[in-house]
């Protein structure tokens, strides 16, 4: 069982003007946030795995701006102490793209499901196979949403009509990205009633 802490981003200017956030210890990236969301002191920036220990890495005072390098191509990235874990360009921070990165990192305006256990989350049942629900997918109870992997052993995960969940509802946003680790409450998809 892996426990959660949180470690804060080193924070250097580039001669560019961008600002790059720095790895605070040796590890594995993952959940790192895709271009172009909207991130603020305090927000996380991804999650450092460390020996079995998941550390929630956080942008740093001083750090504000729009996330303007790509997300790694590997679920778990490897990193070094003070590897650029993201750059932020600082002038693309407007009050709109504020809003638009909350909404990405789970802020949403509708219903959200969440993940009700930890584990590993595919949105697919095998690579390179369509994913179970997409953006528009409409949801009944008990329809497949994706598959959760703890320790090799895989469960489905479905829609249920509960915790203000509506009983039929179509996907809005994804919201988990495909073998992202989640916890108890992170929100995989954004709905709306239908």
């Amino acid at each position: 069982m892996s426990t959660r802490n949180t470690a804060t981003l080193g924070l250097e200017r580039g001669d560019d003007g961008r600002l790059r956030l720095l790895s605070p210890g040796v590890g594995l990236l993952t959940a790192a946030p895709e271009a172009g969301a909207a991130l603020a002191p305090g927000q996380a920036a991804g999650v450092l795995v460390q020996l079995g220990r998941e550390v929630t890495l956080l942008v740093p005072e001083g750090a504000r701006g729009v996330v303007a390098s790509a997300r790694p191509e590997r679920v778990r990235a490897p990193l070094g102490f003070g590897d650029v874990v993201l750059e932020l360009d600082p002038s693309g921070v407007a009050e709109g793209a504020a809003t638009r990165g909350a909404e990405r990192s789970g802020a949403s305006a509708g219903p959200v499901v969440r993940a009700d256990q930890s584990g590993r989350f595919y949105r697919r049942t095998a690579p390179g196979e369509p994913a179970l629900a997409d953006v528009g997918t409409a949801l009944a109870p008990g329809t497949p949403l994706g598959l959760l992997e703890v320790m090799k052993t895989f469960s489905h995960v479905t829609y249920r009509a509960a915790g203000g969940l509506p009983p039929r509802a179509r996907v809005v946003r994804a919201l988990a990205e495909d073998g992202a680790d989640v916890e108890p409450g992170t929100p995989l998809f954004e709905v709306e009633p239908i």
